[in-house]
């Protein structure tokens, strides 16, 4: 549901993923066999505003990977000046607004077809806060 068609290119969405320079910024997981598990990654918008995209296999679902993938994210854009992280989700997504409003805190609102999404990069630590791991 990330790129809103199912005739996504996943290879160029990858490279776009780990690519890191003045603009964005990218991280892939891959599983012990080399296997591509997800991706999250930011464009800068503007000087303190930046928009993400984030990406988990199906069989990742759930399982906290995406709440980690936007916490290491959004940490190291919050570290390099962005101030803030805009998504557009399809309102079918439900499990990925769920994660942006229940572990970033995000506001949420219709425009245009989409849910776009909004919460500052400060909101990397909350996910600990909410969701210990011990």
């Amino acid at each position: 549901m990330r790129f809103f068609t199912g005739a996504a290119n996943l290879r160029a969405a990858a490279h776009w993923a780990a690519n890191e320079g003045a603009d964005g910024s990218g991280l892939l997981a891959f599983d012990m066999q080399g296997r591509l598990l997800g991706h999250a990654a930011y464009a800068r918008i503007d000087a303190e505003r930046a928009e993400v995209a984030v990406e988990v296999a199906d069989s990742m679902h759930s399982l906290g990977l995406g709440t980690i993938l936007l916490q290491l994210l959004a940490e190291h854009a919050e570290q390099a000046g962005v101030k803030s992280f805009l998504a557009e989700v399809l309102p079918a997504n439900r499990a990925m607004l769920a994660v942006f409003r229940e572990g970033f805190d995000a506001e949420v609102s219709f425009e245009g077809g989409t849910d776009r999404v909004e919460f500052p990069t400060s909101a990397w630590r909350l996910p600990e806060k909410r969701f210990p791991t011990s």
